[in-house]
């Protein structure tokens, strides 16, 4: 996984800049996690206890990660709703299926546990400097 980080001395915030298919993770970790280097520390340690044959779950505000044997999932939490009734536009303007599907592009994406770990350590060297 590419990925390079960024100080705006303008604005004084940090950034990632992560391949299109990556970006997500970018948008979770500013999210839920912020810009002090000290507040991915449980996550790392949880991350780095995890031998290659269990699995584990974190629950953020807005979207869930998943590792489970060394890969790692992450998913925006509107991926997960369903409704069970349809939509009253629906029954009124009958729209069409494709034109009420979710976007899921930018909203998850995969890759192996090695990579996050060293994204999330660089990352949080890059913050404490």
């Amino acid at each position: 996984m590419e990925y390079d980080f960024t100080y705006d001395r303008n604005s004084n915030k940090f950034g990632i800049r992560l391949a299109e298919e990556h970006e997500v993770l970018g948008r979770f970790l500013l999210e839920e996690f912020g810009q002090l280097a000290g507040a991915y520390q449980p996550l790392l340690q949880k991350l780095s206890a995890l031998n290659s044959h269990q699995s584990m779950q974190y629950q953020g505000r807005e979207y869930l990660l998943e590792i489970d044997a060394g890969e790692v999932t992450l998913s925006h939490n509107t991926l997960f709703y369903t409704t069970e009734q349809p939509l009253p536009e629906r029954q009124q303007h009958k729209v069409a299926d494709d034109d009420l599907q979710l976007d899921e592009q930018g909203m998850s994406m995969q890759c192996g546990l090695e990579d996050l770990l060293k994204l999330l350590r660089d990352w949080q060297q890059f913050l404490s400097e």
